[in-house]
């Protein structure tokens, strides 16, 4: 098997475990009972799975044939958010997985939209800090709980 062949499997091999590690957490979820609140850990490891999920789909099929920044954005922020952490605009423009000027663009986006908000930080002048709003953490909780 060549390099290319090797590689391309290896990466398929990861995809699969990745989506065979969400369907265990799904599974588990849904034992818990579809009704059953999600704790802040099981949040956590929805949207670190689903985060895992894209970007192996775009290590697989290319980041050309998917283009969410906006999803990524907010998958980043609400992981953030449980797991107590910041983050700066630069760090959300990278985990956007896009140019940093388009996911600036969708950062504005989201930013008018009320599910983030920006913050000077106050031990670096040049540095913002970034939060998930509590529109966006309802909407994002939401989201993981029907999961």
């Amino acid at each position: 098997m060549d390099n290319r062949n090797e590689d391309g499997y290896v990466a398929m091999m990861r995809a699969r475990a990745a989506i065979d590690e969400l369907t265990k957490l799904l599974e588990v979820q849904e034992e818990a009972g579809a009704n059953a609140p999600a704790t802040p850990k099981s949040r956590l490891e929805a949207v670190a799975n689903l985060y895992r999920v894209r970007r192996l789909r775009d290590e697989i099929l290319g980041k050309d044939l998917f283009g969410e920044p906006t999803w990524d954005i907010l998958l980043d922020l609400y992981a953030m958010h449980q797991q107590g952490r910041e983050c700066s605009v630069k760090s959300v423009c990278i985990a956007s997985a896009v140019a940093p000027t388009t996911a600036l663009r969708w950062f504005n986006v989201l930013l008018r939209q009320g599910l983030l908000t920006r913050l000077d930080d106050p031990r670096d002048g040049r540095r913002s800090i970034v939060h998930i709003s509590e529109k966006g953490l309802r909407a994002m909780d939401e989201i993981v709980a029907r999961i």
